[in-house]
Formats: C-alpha cells, sequence, structure tokens
C-alpha cells in the first residue's frame, strides 16, 4: 500500500510539473489510437479511413476540451455507419444523442473514460477498468462507462449488420431496424456488461471512502469479487 500511496504522489508531481506538455501529447495519443481502432473496425467510408485525416483531427482534439474529441468520434462513427445504412445510421445518433444529454448534464468532464472503456472493450479486456475507476474516479464515472459499452456495442453491430444486409436477409427496411433494435437495444451481454462495471464502480468507490485502513486493499478485493460474481 505504501508503495502505491508513493508511487501516486510521484506520479501527481511529476504530472503537475511537465503538465504543459503531457497534456496535449496524451491527448493527442488517445485520440488517433481511438480514430485508428475506429477506422479498423468499421472504415466503411473511404474518406474518412485516410490515416492523414486522423491524425489532423487527433491534433485538433489535443489542444480542445476532451468532450471535442468523444464528439469527434461520435461524427465519424456515424459517418462510416451511414455508409452501409441510413437505418443504421439514424438509429445509433438517436442513441447517441440520449447518451449524450445525460453525459454532458452530469458526467462532462469523464470523456476520456468513455474513450478508454469502448478501447478496452475492443481489446478484449473491459473488466480491468471498473476497479481501476472506483479507485480514482467518483460514481458518476458509471455513466461514461456505461455509454463507452454502448458505443462498444453499437461498432461490433456493424459487422454483423452489414453480413445480414449482404446476404439479403434483411431486404425489407422494417427488418434492417427490428435487426438494429435488438442488436442494440434487447441485447442481454451488453446489459449484463453494464451492470457489473456499474456495480463494480459504485462499490469500489463506497468502500476507499471508508475511514478504515487498507480501505484500497479491501477494495480492490471486494470490487473485483463482485466484479466476477
Amino acid at each position: 500500500m505504501t508503495f502505491l500511496l508513493e508511487l501516486k504522489d510521484n506520479i501527481n508531481k511529476f504530472y503537475n510539473k511537465h503538465n504543459v506538455y503531457l497534456v496535449p501529447a496524451l491527448k493527442f495519443v488517445v485520440a488517433f489510437i481511438s480514430f485508428l481502432l475506429l477506422n479498423v473496425q468499421i472504415g466503411y467510408m473511404t474518406v474518412l479511413k485516410n490515416p492523414l485525416i486522423a491524425l489532423a483531427v487527433s491534433i485538433i482534439c489535443a489542444f480542445l476540451p476532451s468532450g471535442f474529441t468523444v464528439v469527434a468520434l461520435s461524427i465519424f462513427m456515424l459517418a462510416h455507419l451511414y455508409a452501409i445504412s441510413a437505418e443504421f445510421a439514424v438509429i445509433s445518433l438517436c442513441i447517441v444523442l440520449v447518451m449524450y444529454l445525460l453525459y454532458f448534464r452530469f458526467a462532462p468532464k469523464t470523456a476520456y473514460i468513455l474513450i478508454i472503456t469502448a478501447m478496452f472493450c475492443w481489446v478484449k479486456i473491459p473488466f480491468a477498468l471498473p476497479v481501476a475507476v472506483g479507485l480514482c474516479s467518483s460514481v458518476a464515472a458509471v455513466i461514461p462507462v456505461s455509454f463507452g459499452i454502448i458505443m462498444y456495442y453499437i461498432i461490433r453491430t456493424a459487422s454483423d449488420y452489414e453480413a445480414a444486409i449482404s446476404d439479403d436477409s434483411l431486404s425489407e427496411s422494417m427488418k434492417q431496424i427490428s435487426f438494429l433494435i435488438e442488436s442494440l437495444l434487447k441485447n442481454r451481454q451488453m446489459l449484463v456488461l453494464i451492470i457489473a462495471a456499474a456495480v463494480t464502480i459504485i462499490v469500489v468507490y463506497i468502500i476507499r471512502r471508508q475511514k478504515i485502513d487498507h480501505s484500497w486493499k479491501i477494495a480492490i478485493i471486494v470490487g473485483s469479487i463482485t466484479q466476477f460474481l
């Protein structure tokens, strides 16, 4: 525990000394990786797949508030989805707008938690994040984590949807809309993952805030068990 506290202090000192350079650099790296991953996953619009565009937008994101990165990623995602189907893009836009109404109202300064959550889902390690978020953030972090998971599932649904319309199994608009609703709004796997992450964050946050010895250790152990269950 002492080692973790010392490490945290050293990181804080280093960050405070070099934050003028570190913040834009980290924002650029996160944004650029996110755009590249998005293009790899659903790069259906050829123009946006150009790495130079991702590079240029990432440079802009490095010097603007973190919320701009989330909005830029959403625009890229919707453009790629529109290249597959207008219905898919419209339904996704409705979901994204509802998400943003909640996100910008209750957790506007946690954009990178949302982005990193989606990235962890892409690399198949979503359960590595909730305990860390509960230790380092507040209960409000449940919102960006949940939205990060939803964004991931929207993107993952794109490949299934493209395959379905390619083999003519979804030839009618109503069938396409029904497929999307079933895949996005009634996805039990997504709901379970959101609930597990949310409960874990809340449990870890509550325990690590208690004025007891080794609260962080207890929070990590109990949070991990909670998530596993």
